[in-house]
């Protein structure tokens, strides 16, 4: 199939190719898998760049050494998953650990994988991967906010509803378009379902029950 480009697309794409340092920068970026294909250039991506090359040499003159890296890099990570955690709905964790500790709140520094249970452990390691691209991706990728088109108020003001149903069993677009429509009075958008295993509950977000107020 033919991909065509607008003509500013192509203009970006033409200055993209000329200046071959920021291509090279881009191209290093892309997860492993999208250049599979091309195993000598991913490799001289990766090894060939002046940072990777600069990060190795500090390593070899004592700078800092691979575990102290790594350390800087997970204390990193775990102030985003605390940021992003502080924004969800935690209860059902809270609820566990009380359960587990009662008064005691030095007992949670003592608390295993195990007795945290580990489906409550895959849940909230599931909730912070949506949590990512909730807080990631701009506003107008939302549907409800979007500028230009058509937006269905009777569906998007009513999204939790179909959530729900979508809990509930109708967890296909023929299906949950058929409850939209004899629920709702409305068609489900094509988009709703990839939408809502992204951001989950419509509830859980700001933007939503602000939109859902008018």
């Amino acid at each position: 199939m033919t991909h065509t480009l607008s003509a500013n697309a192509k203009s970006e794409l033409g200055k993209l190719l000329v200046d071959t340092p920021e291509l090279i920068d881009l191209l290093a970026l892309l997860p492993k898998e999208q250049l599979q294909s091309y195993p000598t250039l991913q490799k001289e991506l990766i090894s060939k760049h002046p940072n990777v090359r600069l990060y190795k040499r500090a390593l070899k003159e004592g700078y800092f050494s691979k575990e102290e890296f790594r350390d800087r890099v997970f204390a990193r990570l775990d102030m985003f998953a605390y940021e992003l955690a502080t924004t969800m709905n935690t209860d059902y964790l809270m609820e566990r650990i009380s359960l587990l500790v009662g008064d005691e709140i030095d007992r949670i520094d003592e608390l295993s994988l195990q007795e945290m249970g580990t489906d409550v452990i895959h849940r909230i390691l599931g909730d912070l991967s949506q949590q990512v691209f909730k807080h990631t991706e701009p506003k107008g990728d939302h549907p409800f906010l979007a500028e230009r088109g058509r937006i269905d108020h009777g569906f998007w003001r009513h999204a939790d509803r179909a959530f729900d149903a979508f809990l509930d069993g109708y967890t296909t677009q023929a299906a949950l378009d058929a409850w939209c429509q004899l629920n709702l009075h409305t068609r489900c958008p094509q988009s709703f379902i990839r939408w809502l295993k992204v951001h989950g509950d419509p509830r859980e977000l700001a933007e939503w029950r602000e939109y859902a107020k008018g």
